[in-house]
């Protein structure tokens, strides 16, 4: 699976990068689940699930197994079966807990409509 990701996931990824730690160790983990995916998840597992939240496009979350110090979550959304994925948002759970997820589903859509538009397809 070939990995790419929006503007604000790069920040996120540079400021993970420049802090260094658990936070970036668990970061990549994530981002190198998604480049061993052969395909598009069809079924939830514990680190692939739906963001039920979403609404007009099929927004998934990553995310590692329990780790008391950091919860590294990823946003992504699937153009294609097996062809790329686009990492929205990256965030640490552990500081702001679930109510993120609704704000996340609204933000992570817009994003995916913007790069629609800029690949110039219709959202």
């Amino acid at each position: 699976m070939i990995v790419d990701w929006t503007d604000e996931f790069d920040r996120w990824l540079t400021d993970a990068e420049e802090q260094g730690g658990r936070r970036l160790a668990l970061a990549v983990a994530l981002l190198q689940a998604l480049t061993d995916l052969p395909a598009r998840p069809v079924e939830e597992s514990p680190t692939f699930k739906r963001v039920r939240q979403a609404r007009r496009h099929e927004l998934w979350r990553v995310a590692h197994p329990f780790d008391p110090e950091v919860a590294v979550r990823i946003i992504c959304w699937f153009p294609a079966d097996d062809h790329v994925v686009l990492a929205l948002i990256g965030f640490d759970k552990k500081t702001i807990g679930d109510v993120f997820y609704a704000s996340a589903a609204t933000r992570g859509e817009a994003l995916v409509d913007a790069w629609l538009r800029q690949q110039g397809g219709t959202p």
